[in-house]
């Protein structure tokens, strides 16, 4: 079993992860690496998936999605457990600056901590757990080499 932590893809266009898998002994093991590979399309399309996310966690209007770029995604897990939360990261374009605008959306968890009902403005919408799961799916893929086709032809 494979958990991520963090997914990042840098300004270099290198895809970072860092995740967890669950080892014999039952407790975690962690890893990390930066990749020059590129993803599958559905990788890049899950994290592009995420925008609408952004958009509203930070109550920004929706005609700013299309200046919005989201670079990846910071996971927690807490609580007796073990519940997913997230940040998710992203770069608007300014109009007046040269600069990106940095975002970061509130942390907020997929269900309540407590295991009560939650306040919803704590926790994340069931459409964006199932595009973090998307996410995530891809993720274990590429962690597992399968990842954007290079080449029709193997070289010998």
């Amino acid at each position: 079993m494979i958990r991520m932590k963090k997914v990042k893809v840098t300004s270099e266009k290198k895809i970072q992860m860092n995740y967890e898998k669950l080892n014999k002994n039952k407790s975690w093991d962690e890893y990390s690496f930066t990749c020059a590979d590129m993803a599958r399309p559905e990788f890049y399309n899950a994290i592009k998936d995420l925008t609408k996310h952004v958009v509203e966690m930070c109550d920004l209007p929706e005609d700013y999605a299309s200046k919005i770029e989201v670079r990846g995604v910071s996971v927690s897990y807490g609580g007796a457990d073990e519940i997913m939360g997230a940040t998710i990261s992203a770069q608007m374009t300014l109009n007046n600056s040269n600069c990106n605008l940095n975002l970061n959306t509130p942390h907020k968890a997929s269900e309540s901590y407590s295991g009560g009902e939650g306040d919803d403005k704590q926790l994340l919408s069931c459409d964006c757990i199932d595009d973090l799961k998307a996410l995530y799916a891809e993720c274990e893929l590429y962690i597992n080499g399968d990842r954007a086709q290079t080449s029709l032809f193997a070289v010998a």
